[in-house]
């Protein structure tokens, strides 16, 4: 069990993380989510051992995982991190990659245990070439299938990701699952963004400026999210003051400008409905996004799988379900 317990570092007047602490159990999957500068390789290089947090400290089943400032080479025997860079050897095979850190195993276990890696990290067809022909998503697996070469406790991935098109993502997606099923390995990997962890992570976090805002299972924090920005880091939203919601015949809460998050899904296409204009279409494949303007002040968007619908075409809409969340700030 990997825990962090109020872990803070800062560089210089910048704060880059803020009194963090959760736990980590094993075979689980983990996501922390958050905007470029919000502090998740700072935190990622604290819980691998790579640098020393300012206050509180990071624990390995009840064991503290000493920074640099304690040991010779920094980092943990139990702990790897999988940087954006992927830092793989450039002149030598894939398969040789994962085989380097296999080293100091007998030959015989070796050749298994790489063998079993590019089995699982569908690597096979591309073994024998080196790095730079092969593609970022093969480049990633290989970074994966690497750290993960000696089974350790726990992985942390940054942006594992950023760079990958759909169908190497989805290969990635199911890579993680796999780890964790086979190997019994603790996943966090870090994102900005929460397409991905909303569908694998079995503990989504949101930072935001160093600190962690909210952390639940991803359908509580997509549905129940506990700020703004936790709502718009989780997918689309729309976010109105509570006033606006007599558009639909609801009764006006005392706070009239008490924020409300509606995702699109809990708004559909409706001739009985409030009659709007469309502003713009965005097609997704399965569904459309639409967005529908009621006034001066009062615009949303929602989902359908009509194909019919045009720009400043007019619409109804009303609200699939009554159960609205109410947001702190």
């Amino acid at each position: 069990m990997l825990s962090a317990t109020k872990l803070t570092k800062s560089f210089s007047d910048v704060h880059a993380v803020r009194t963090v602490s959760f736990t980590l159990e094993p075979g689980h999957i983990m996501a922390l989510v958050g905007a470029s500068g919000s502090g998740k390789s700072t935190l990622l290089n604290l819980l691998a051992g790579l640098a020393d947090p300012d206050t509180g400290d990071v624990r390995l089943n009840g064991e503290r995982i000493p920074g640099p400032s304690d040991v010779l080479v920094p980092g943990h025997p139990d702990i790897r991190l999988v940087h954006q860079e992927y830092q793989l050897m450039p002149n030598v095979t894939i398969r040789e990659n994962i085989d380097y850190a296999l080293r100091f195993f007998e030959k015989n276990y070796r050749e298994f245990r790489v063998n079993e890696l590019i089995k699982l990290c569908r690597l096979t067809d591309v073994q024998d070439r080196i790095p730079r022909h092969v593609s970022g998503g093969e480049k990633q697996r290989t970074a994966i299938a690497r750290a993960i070469a000696d089974k350790p406790a726990v992985l942390l991935l940054d942006e594992p990701f950023s760079h990958l098109d759909l169908p190497n993502r989805l290969i990635i997606r199911d890579l993680l699952f796999d780890l964790v099923r086979h190997e019994n390995t603790s996943c966090l990997f870090v994102t900005h963004d929460a397409t991905d962890a909303l569908s694998i992570a079995d503990t989504l976090g949101i930072l935001r400026s160093g600190k962690l805002i909210q952390l639940a299972p991803p359908v509580d924090v997509y549905r129940r999210p506990a700020t703004a920005y936790a709502a718009r880091m989780t997918g689309v939203v729309n976010i109105i003051k509570a006033k606006h919601l007599s558009l639909f015949g609801l009764t006006e809460p005392e706070n009239s400008d008490e924020l409300i998050c509606l995702r699109p899904e809990q708004l559909k296409l409706d001739e009985a409905g409030v009659k709007g204009t469309v502003q713009a279409v965005y097609f997704k494949g399965s569904h459309s996004e639409i967005d529908v303007t009621f006034s001066r002040y009062v615009s949303f968007r929602l989902l359908t799988t009509r194909d019919d619908v045009r720009i400043n075409q007019q619409v109804g809409v009303s609200l699939t379900e009554t159960a609205l969340w109410r947001l702190k700030s």
